[in-house]
This record gives structure tokens, C-alpha cells and sequence, in this order.
């Protein structure tokens, strides 16, 4: 099983550098079941610079996270609650 899981989250990594590259300066969700909160921060979050990139739990978080995300009131807010909660997981993560 874990040779179809790797390959995915391999790309997503490859994806993220990608949209780099290309200039995108949209937020980018992550989520699916082979992907976590900790994944996203220490291997795709660092490699995202046009925006956020961000674990959604579930589809039926999207609809939230999306109208936190279009909210101009909060959404600088929450993007950089993001990139902080990301930073002390990928600081746990490596000290761990």
C-alpha cells in the first residue's frame, strides 16, 4: 500500500514547487487520506511561497476554510495563524 502513497505525496511536494515557480498566488489546500497536518507543514507548506498551503481535514471543512479564506475582514489573519501553527509543528517536528 505504501507504494501508492508515497508517489502522492511526493507530487503534492513537486506540485507545490511548481506553482512556485509559475508565479500562483492562490491559497493551496491539501487533503485527502493520505495526507496529515504535520505533512503539510514540514513538506509542502515550507515550498508554497505564493500564498498558503493548508491541511483540510475533510470536504466539509473546505466550505470554511474557503470563506475564511475570501473574508478580506480576517482572512490576512488567518493565513498567518496558519503559517505560525505550521511553523511550530515543523519546529516540533525536527526537534522531536
Amino acid at each position: 500500500m505504501s507504494g501508492l502513497i508515497t508517489p502522492s505525496l511526493d507530487e503534492m511536494v513537486f506540485n507545490a514547487k511548481e506553482f512556485t515557480k509559475a508565479g500562483l498566488k492562490i491559497p493551496l489546500l491539501i487533503g485527502g487520506a493520505t495526507t496529515s497536518k504535520m505533512h503539510t507543514a514540514v513538506k509542502i507548506e515550507p515550498y508554497y511561497k505564493g500564498n498558503v498551503a493548508m491541511h483540510v481535514l475533510d470536504a466539509s471543512r473546505a466550505c470554511v476554510v474557503a470563506q475564511n479564506l475570501l473574508n478580506d475582514e480576517i482572512n490576512n489573519e488567518y493565513k498567518q495563524d496558519i503559517h505560525e501553527e505550521y511553523a511550530e509543528l515543523r519546529k516540533e517536528y525536527y526537534d522531536g
